[in-house]
């Protein structure tokens, strides 16, 4: 088979870099051509490993120092603005990319597209040969679209082979949402390796990951380990991740006296090696599309203590066998989850070896099968 990813830039940091790295891996190493189309190129290098067989082709070179807007506006493709929301043409920048991507699509006439956002499907609806296999991997939850965006992705999926979403509930609701779609099916992300290190649940450490923005909840968090300090002043959190809400949450830091306790560690690369040194995942999301650092968390055998957000968390973890579920946006009950784990040595030993035999579900090779299935099955169809 011939797959094509297409991303909006394979050089960022982010969960759907990391997990289409992975399906690129696992699909070439079972001898698929594969091939990552990114709209932009942000850096010198990709944030992930890579297999070198898997083909990159960046479309427009975002680098420091580079020129991409166009030499002459005048010239410039203008056909089809009308098509898309407005915010997609409303830069130069924006517009090369997706002037980018439509010249490449127009060269492709074998394989399978695999679109990673809304804004790669409605460029590939209108621009990719409809005798390709066509697929939709939807990150998100059908709300989280607003108005504009929903209008257009309902002109969209139906012309599409199959949707993907990630989880049971998403796959409710975008099937409700579109009951005319030839196929809808719900593939999870894959962790990269069940060959990650291993937390020996020595070190007084919590550790959580993500974002630093409102939806990731970690001013929750923040405020329930002001509890946890008070029985456990030797217990430490540590948080890594950037973002918007970074000055705010140290300021609560500041003030809650928490600066000897909670500590900012920025964004890293080696989320593997940085889960392993703890000893308590903990997450406060307000919601979750997946929670891909919660999977990657109990891959590292870490018992996990999160709130019960919409969908990902209460998908991933049964409360009481590979962490602790506990309600949304309450930060006692947070706090207590936490102690819990913390104060019963045996409890967390139990909670670790059910975190290894959840993620074990999650393999690269057990989420490969079911989108070689998929891709078998949508090829076949089309004849």
């Amino acid at each position: 088979m011939r797959i094509i990813y297409l991303l909006y830039n394979a050089h960022g940091v982010g969960g759907t870099v990391r997990t289409i790295f992975t399906q690129a891996n696992t699909m070439v190493e079972r001898g698929h051509e594969v091939h990552i189309v990114t709209m932009w190129r942000s850096s010198e290098n990709v944030p992930f490993h890579l297999d070198p067989r898997v083909h990159l082709r960046p479309l427009v070179d975002g680098r420091p120092g580079t020129d991409h807007t166009p030499k002459d506006p005048a010239a410039e493709d203008t056909s089809w603005h009308a098509l898309f929301p407005e915010k997609m043409a409303a830069t130069a920048e924006s517009r090369a990319r997706v002037n980018a991507l439509i010249e490449y699509l127009r060269t492709v006439d074998d394989g399978i597209l695999v679109c990673t956002r809304p804004t790669i499907t409605l460029i590939a609806k209108h621009f990719s040969d409809p005798r390709l296999v066509r697929v939709v991997q939807e990150h998100a939850h059908l709300s989280w679209h607003n108005k504009e965006w929903r209008a257009a992705i309902d002109s969209a999926y139906p012309d599409f082979d199959a949707l993907v979403t990630l989880t049971e509930a998403d796959h409710a609701s975008y099937s409700e949402a579109f009951p005319g779609m030839g196929r809808i099916a719900r593939i999870p992300n894959p962790l990269h390796s069940l060959d990650v290190p291993q937390s020996d649940l020595s070190r007084k450490m919590v550790v959580s990951a993500g974002r630093l923005d409102r939806a990731k909840g970690f001013d929750h968090m923040i405020r329930a380990f002001a509890t946890v300090a008070e029985r456990h002043p030797d217990w430490t959190l540590r948080i890594y991740g950037s973002g918007a809400e970074e000055q705010r949450l140290r300021k609560m830091i500041l003030d809650l006296h928490l600066y000897n306790h909670v500590f900012l560690m920025g964004p890293t690369s080696k989320v593997d090696e940085a889960l392993a040194k703890a000893s308590v995942f903990a997450m406060s999301s307000r919601s979750e599309g997946f929670g891909m650092v919660l999977l990657e968390a109990l891959n590292c055998g870490l018992p996990a203590v999160s709130f019960d957000c919409p969908v990902g968390p209460r998908e991933i973890l049964t409360s009481g066998e590979d962490g602790l579920l506990v309600p949304t946006g309450d930060t006692d009950a947070l706090a207590e989850g936490l102690n819990r784990v913390i104060e019963d040595a045996d409890l967390r030993s139990e909670l670790a070896l059910g975190a290894r035999k959840t993620a074990a579900r999650y393999g690269p090779d057990v989420i490969g099968d079911m989108w070689e299935r998929l891709f078998a099955e949508l090829q076949a169809a089309k004849g």
